[in-house]
């Protein structure tokens, strides 16, 4: 059980280059925030997992929605503070997923989109586990993965200074959020071509 470290520093190196490129919405993820919300019932606390930019947490806040940003990239991190958001980093599958602001209390929702496509095979029925066990009873769970078979790792940049980043594949139902305790979970499965990437 462990993070790839690579696939981290490659997000880091390229921190304010991604969120600029992944700026602009996609239609499916309104789409599946505006569900988000609307089985929330238009408020709530939610935890983001791999918010990079901000652009979903903005645009849950902007539909009423209380946001703790998080990523597992210092890079993105120290971007959103900049920003002049709070922040925190943060690993789903090792630290404590708890609410600073009000650590006895559980999160209406979690919120993962094309960010659990990094966690290993053997780790996302652990990483869902706690995402669930962080949310109260009822709450909601969204997160995307890609579609289709196997691993990946794809190599961006130059040679003396590659970026490498390892992907998992997932088809229905061997990654189902229902297997976890968590009433009212989603999973999207986002063909390959649809989740961001960094070129070059």
């Amino acid at each position: 059980m462990s993070t790839d470290r690579d696939t981290v520093r490659s997000y880091d190196a390229v921190a304010a280059e991604y969120a600029a490129d992944a700026a602009a919405m996609p239609e499916w993820v309104a789409t599946e925030i505006d569900a988000f919300v609307t089985g929330l019932g238009g408020s709530g606390r939610v935890l983001e997992i791999g918010s990079g930019g901000g652009r979903d947490a903005l645009a849950l806040e902007k539909r009423g929605i209380s946001v703790r940003r998080t990523d597992i990239s210092n890079g993105f991190v120290e971007l959103l503070r900049e920003s002049g958001f709070e922040a925190d980093l943060l690993d789903p599958l090792t630290d404590d997923l708890a609410d600073p602001q009000r650590p006895t209390t559980p999160y209406d929702g979690i919120w993962a989109c094309a960010c659990l496509i990094h966690v290993a095979r053997e780790d996302l029925r652990v990483v869902l586990g706690r995402l669930a066990e962080a949310t109260r009873t009822g709450g909601r769970l969204h997160a995307s993965v890609r579609e289709g078979d196997g691993e990946d790792v794809s190599t961006h940049g130059s040679a003396a200074a590659p970026r490498r980043y390892v992907e998992t594949y997932w088809r229905e139902p061997a990654c189902d959020p229902h297997s976890q305790t968590l009433a009212g979970s989603s999973a999207t499965y986002v063909d390959a071509s649809e989740a961001p990437m960094i070129g070059g």
